[in-house]
């Protein structure tokens, strides 16, 4: 049974965790600091590059392949690495453990659904 059900899982996760990076990269981008914008530096805007992230695991959510499985995974570790090098390495930041504990369930979630070979989930993009 929790085969049949993996890739809806799979897609209501990827909703749900883009939903969250949109939410807070829209918050961020209306209520962040202008004093030194260290990603425009760059040419970016770090809080449309989140929002766009957040809509593609939005839309994500019909087609769950192995590659937005992947992102969604890259997201949460680089999420819990991220947070633990601010506070480590002294930004003055401290340690949001409630984007620690969110990043942290979705990456073990992810990781129990990833798709395997005998998985009903695409490995490719369909249309």
């Amino acid at each position: 049974m929790f085969q049949e059900h993996r890739q809806a899982i799979l897609g209501m996760l990827l909703a749900l965790q883009g939903a969250l990076i949109l939410a807070g990269a829209v918050v961020l981008g209306f209520s962040a600091s202008a004093i030194f914008p260290l990603d425009q530096v760059f040419g970016t805007d770090a809080s449309v590059a989140a929002i766009v992230l957040g809509a593609a695991l939005i839309m994500a959510f019909r087609a769950p392949t192995r590659s937005w499985v992947n992102l969604a995974l890259l997201y949460e570790g680089l999420t819990i690495i991220s947070g633990v090098w601010k506070y480590a390495s002294n930004y003055g930041t401290h340690l949001n453990v409630t984007t620690m504990v969110i990043s942290a369930l979705f990456l073990i979630a992810f990781g129990v659904l990833y798709p395997r070979g005998d998985s009903p989930v695409h490995t490719t993009a369909s249309a």
